[in-house]
């Protein structure tokens, strides 16, 4: 973690909270670890960086714009994205606001290491889908989904940065300026600023697709350039050369299509398609009362016929449970070891491997 005293940040306490670390900052903003001493627990804090050249009337709207979404994010509560905690404002600081604390990588962090296996990319599939058709049903919006802002933890992925405000895009794609969000920004949100759902989808299908394949669907190293390349061509297919189903490139284009009408009607419907083109074996739970349900008696076959006398042989004990089972007495108690917990999810395994 890098001290917070190095480039424009020098705090040391923002609100009520302590500031330990600098953990990030991004074209926008800056993420400080904090503690708050009222719970006795970290926290991540984020605010504009002061260092921006906005104006005043450009630096009040966005944090007018943060207050609005902070407020709209409270009301969203989500396993896979990390919780708003707290909002306030303070002299030479502006609207700041307080996140819940995920411990893991990032995806950005992770792939530097290598791609992630397709059971691992399914599961990240299901598991973002579910989480933005959430924030989207309460009318939120992320606009800015991409590997940096998904963190890889023990129990499951989790999007961070929903209720920040975001910088027009056309700030982020003159010539000459370096690839950063915009690698991962839907057509339309280049051309005209509009950010939506759709937008959200295409956004998350572009961070699916460099899970996947370890490149990005919009290679370059000049933001400009890459924004053209997103507004008049198509990503190249990746999955023969990954040994998988052409299904796999069918639904990641589709995510990533110019037009929104032709994307998925959700970002859940989207990572579900992409978790059945990638073969996952998920049961989805509605279908486990039918298979375990008894199948219907039949006559038995001639050859279990011959096994009767192998069955008399079976002993007392089994015979005598076997009786009480039939006679609709409770079996005898026994101990039974509890239930294994979930496995963690399958990036994480392609991680530790890895170390």
């Amino acid at each position: 973690m890098r001290p917070v005293s190095r480039g424009p940040v020098d705090i040391q306490q923002v609100g009520r909270y302590q500031i330990l670390s600098e953990l990030g900052r991004g074209s926008m903003g800056v993420v400080l670890l904090a503690h708050d001493p009222t719970l006795d627990r970290n926290v991540a804090l984020k605010f504009l960086r002061p260092d921006l050249k906005l104006s005043a009337e450009e630096r009040e709207a966005l944090m007018t714009r943060m207050r609005h979404e902070a407020r709209a994010m409270a009301r969203i509560s989500h396993p896979g994205i990390v919780s708003l905690f707290d909002m306030g404002e303070q002299d030479g600081v502006g609207v700041y606001l307080v996140f819940e604390l995920a411990n893991g990588p990032t995806l950005e962090e992770t792939l530097r290491r290598g791609k992630l296996d397709p059971k691992g990319v399914a599961e990240l599939a299901v598991q973002l889908g579910a989480a933005l058709s959430a924030a989207h049903k309460a009318g939120i919006v992320h606009r800015d989904i991409k590997p940096a802002n998904i963190i890889l933890t023990e129990f499951g992925a989790r999007i961070a940065d929903f209720g920040v405000a975001r910088l027009p895009e056309s700030t982020l794609t003159r010539a000459g300026a370096k690839v950063g969000t915009p690698a991962y920004s839907a057509p339309e949100s280049i051309r005209h600023g509009s950010h939506s759902a759709s937008t959200d989808q295409f956004s998350m299908a572009a961070t699916l697709y460099e899970a996947l394949s370890g490149r990005r669907a919009y290679p370059g190293d000049e933001a400009v350039v890459v924004a053209r390349k997103i507004e008049t061509e198509t990503p190249f297919g990746i999955a023969q050369g990954l040994g998988l189903s052409p299904s796999v490139d069918r639904v990641l284009l589709r995510g990533m299509s110019q037009s929104p009408s032709d994307r998925y009607p959700s970002c859940h419907a989207f990572g579900e398609a992409l978790e059945r083109a990638l073969g996952s074996t998920r049961i989805p739970q509605a279908t486990l009362p039918d298979q375990r349900r008894s199948p219907p008696n039949r006559a038995l076959p001639p050859w279990l016929l011959g096994t009767s006398l192998l069955i008399l042989l079976i002993g007392a004990t089994v015979g005598a449970g076997l009786a009480k089972w039939l006679a609709g007495e409770p079996p005898d108690e026994t101990q039974v070891d509890a239930a294994p917990s979930a496995p963690r999810p399958a990036y994480i395994t392609r991680t530790s491997a890895k170390k």
